[in-house]
C-alpha cells in the first residue's frame, strides 16, 4: 500500500488571526510527507501546497496526527480565497483515504491526547520542539529549524502509526501514569464517522 505520513507547520499562532475558528488563516510554512513508495521525506513550501495536496491524492492512504481537524483546513485556507471555495476543497481532503490517528485515539478513549504523549511512553522517543518554537523560528527566517523539527514530528507520526499496527496498542501517559489503549488499526480505511460540518 502507498502510505504517505503528512504534517505541517503554520506561519501564524492562533491568536495572530483571531482565534482557533480562524485555522485556515494560518498560513503554511512548510509541509512535509514521508512517502513509502520511496521511503523519502518529501519537502513543501507555502508556494508548493498544490504539488503537496497533489502528493495526497496519489497516496493509497494519508496519515496524520490531527490532520484532518487542522492541517488540511490549513492547507484549504492556502489554496482557496473566498469561504465557499475553502469549505468545498476540505470537504474534498476529509473524502480522502484517511487515517487520522487523533480520530481513532478519540473514539478508542474518549478524550483527546498529545502526540507527544503517546510517542513519549511507546517509542521512547517524542517531538524535537514545539510548534511555538516552530513560529518564532518563522519570525527568525530559520526555514531550516522548521524542516528538520517537522521532518522529526512526521517520522514519530509514522512510527506510532506503525508500532500500533504491529502491537495493537500504545502506551499514552495519563494524569495517574503510563497507560495502555488497545487498538484494532489496520491499512484499510477507517469507518467514516467524522461529522461533516462546515469549519468555515
Amino acid at each position: 500500500m502507498h502510505i504517505v505520513y503528512f504534517d505541517l507547520e503554520t506561519k501564524y499562532s492562533a491568536d495572530e488571526v483571531g482565534g482557533w475558528s480562524n485555522i485556515e488563516d494560518m498560513g503554511m510554512s512548510v509541509g512535509i510527507l514521508w512517502d513509502s513508495s520511496d521511503s523519502q521525506f518529501h519537502i513543501y513550501l507555502e508556494n508548493q501546497t498544490q504539488d503537496l495536496l497533489d502528493h495526497c491524492k496519489n497516496a493509497d492512504l494519508v496519515v496524520g496526527f490531527n490532520h484532518i481537524g487542522f492541517d488540511f483546513r490549513v492547507v484549504a485556507g492556502v489554496l482557496r480565497a473566498n469561504r465557499d471555495e475553502r469549505q468545498r476543497l476540505y470537504t474534498e481532503l476529509v473524502e480522502l483515504n484517511n487515517f487520522d490517528m487523533l480520530v481513532e485515539i478519540k473514539k478508542a478513549l474518549g478524550h483527546r491526547l498529545k502526540l507527544d504523549d503517546i510517542a513519549r511512553p511507546t517509542l521512547g522517543v517524542g517531538k524535537s520542539a514545539d510548534g511555538l518554537l516552530a513560529l518564532k523560528w518563522y519570525k527568525e527566517g530559520k526555514l531550516d529549524k522548521i524542516i528538520e523539527y517537522c521532518k522529526d514530528d512526521v517520522a514519530v507520526t509514522r512510527d506510532v502509526y506503525q508500532y500500533a499496527l504491529e502491537h495493537h496498542q500504545l502506551s499514552y501517559n495519563s494524569r495517574t501514569g503510563i497507560k495502555t489503549v488497545k487498538l484494532n488499526w489496520s491499512q484499510e480505511k477507517p469507518k467514516k464517522e467524522i461529522e461533516q460540518m462546515s469549519l468555515f
